[in-house]
């Protein structure tokens, strides 16, 4: 564990914890702004993102080798993409972006005869890993993976009830056929709410190979749950 992590203590208030870190607030909001275009969307994105952070301090491990900004980071850039991803408000330019790694990935399966790595579609799509995680988490819909898990909050109708058990049934048979590793990825990523960079270090692999080990996971599951 890092040492100045160990002595870090979160505020007890969320004003508190929020006016301490409203600055990583704002640099996430600010660079998502501008990475899809919308850079007067800022402020929108901002009471997102705090609503991320809320999350994220609430979910903190503090025993865990990874710092609380860090940790934070993930958590506020998360939910800022799924906001706009929710809300449709993808600028053409960056659905265009979106379109090209999905054909990319693609076409370099084809020619390698694999599945490729995240770093070679990165490499070939001339970005960074991190940037095409961030494409790749767009265009995909959200994966109902937690909130078909859910424990019911006791209010929800018996009708509601059934559909989310059954969401449950089928998305756990789904889960069922992947192979092991592609569980684990899963498990560690939404269940234990590692960051890819934990999960990395937990399965020894590169952090690249983290990102495409979920859009497997996550592909293979949309195919699937089609069926």
């Amino acid at each position: 564990m890092h040492r100045a992590e160990a002595r870090y203590t979160l505020p007890t208030s969320d004003a508190e914890l929020i006016a301490r870190h409203g600055s990583l607030i704002d640099r996430v909001a600010r660079k998502i702004a501008a990475r899809v275009g919308m850079k007067d969307s800022a402020e929108e994105l901002w009471s997102v993102g705090a609503l991320g952070l809320l999350e994220a301090a609430r979910r903190f491990d503090g025993s865990r080798d990874v710092r609380f900004e860090t940790f934070a980071e993930h958590r506020i850039r998360g939910a800022m993409l799924d906001e706009l991803r929710r809300l449709d408000h993808l600028p053409r330019r960056l659905r265009a972006d979106t379109e090209r790694a999905q054909k990319t990935r693609a076409s370099l399966a084809r020619t390698l005869g694999r599945e490729p790595e995240a770093d070679e579609v990165a490499s070939a799509l001339g970005i960074g890993v991190a940037e095409l995680a961030e494409l790749e988490q767009l265009k995909q819909p959200v994966l109902p993976l937690l909130d078909a898990l859910a424990v019911s909050d006791g209010q929800e109708s018996a009708e509601s009830r059934l559909e989310r058990q059954n969401r449950s049934r089928r998305l756990s048979a789904a889960i069922a056929q992947l192979s092991a590793r592609l569980q684990l990825v899963l498990q560690l990523y939404y269940v234990e709410e590692l960051t890819f960079r934990e999960v990395a270090k937990v399965l020894e692999v590169s952090e690249a190979r983290v990102y495409q080990l979920h859009g497997d996971a996550v592909g293979k599951l949309k195919e699937l749950l089609a069926e």
